[in-house]
């Protein structure tokens, strides 16, 4: 009969432990694409902080992440433009400031153009100009590269580069950052917009007017996205709360192209 008393007693051990064993809970983050490197970098650290927590995190733009956590599908959502009533339902959002992300105006560099004035940089992303010769560059047609309607980054261009006019609608448009760099790196007289504290290798980064952007001074940029995390205020100080308010005050956003105090 020993045998049995055993297994009995191995049984129990085994339920027992089943039952010690941590739920685990999942928080989920939607939005700007802009910042993922710099959220996927720090999360880990909040899950190591918070054991019998996972949290999942994806692109989408940053409309997507405000639409997204409105309707209570995603946690927190990150958007570098201001929530819209039609967008949120008349939920009312928490914001959490991540600082300022510089948005740079980049070319490829057979365009032999790295300066222009305001004025050129409209007629250029708008499409009155159609050559780089009209700007003092090569003998290349102009190929504009943008962003989709959901990016904060457009709204940012649109509204304060281009003095509220639209980008031209024969732009070719680029699912993310990386899609961006990678097409204006690979495309002879493209030109196009990234979101970036540094001015990555294969592109010219432009100079607007008597603006030119130094990452020693990305402050004084003044084009730039300001990208926020959003939590629904009805989840008070719960988990996606102190997610968001964590992500926000990590003092490394630097080293990820967020400058300033996220304020």
């Amino acid at each position: 009969m020993s045998w049995i008393w055993a297994l009995l007693l191995m049984s129990l051990t085994i339920a027992s432990g089943a039952v010690a064993q941590p739920r685990t809970e999942h928080l989920s983050i939607l939005g700007a694409t802009s910042t993922l490197g710099y959220l996927r970098a720090a999360v880990p650290e909040w899950e190591r902080l918070h054991p019998g927590y996972t949290v999942s995190i994806s692109g989408g733009g940053s409309v997507a992440g405000v639409v997204e956590v409105s309707r209570g599908r995603v946690d927190v959502g990150v958007s570098d433009v201001t929530p819209q009533k039609e967008w949120t339902g008349g939920v009312r959002l928490v914001r959490v400031p991540l600082g300022r992300l510089p948005i740079l105006v980049i070319v490829h560099p057979g365009t032999g153009v790295s300066r222009v004035s305001a004025a050129e940089i409209e007629a250029l992303m708008t499409g009155r100009v159609n050559s780089w010769r009209q700007v003092g560059g090569a003998d290349l047609p102009v190929v504009v590269m943008s962003r989709p309607l959901a990016s904060g980054a457009l709204s940012v261009v649109e509204q304060k580069m281009l003095s509220g006019r639209r980008v031209t609608t024969r732009a070719i448009v680029q699912l993310s950052n990386g899609a961006m760099l990678a097409a204006v790196r690979e495309t002879p007289g493209a030109i196009g917009f990234l979101e970036s504290g540094v001015v990555p290798s294969g592109v010219l980064a432009m100079a607007i007017g008597g603006d030119r952007y130094n990452p020693r001074n990305a402050l004084a940029w003044p084009y730039f996205a300001a990208p926020a995390l959003y939590y629904r205020a009805s989840q008070g100080s719960g988990p996606a709360a102190d997610l968001a308010h964590f992500l926000g005050s990590q003092g490394y956003r630097r080293d990820y192209g967020l400058y300033g105090a996220a304020s």
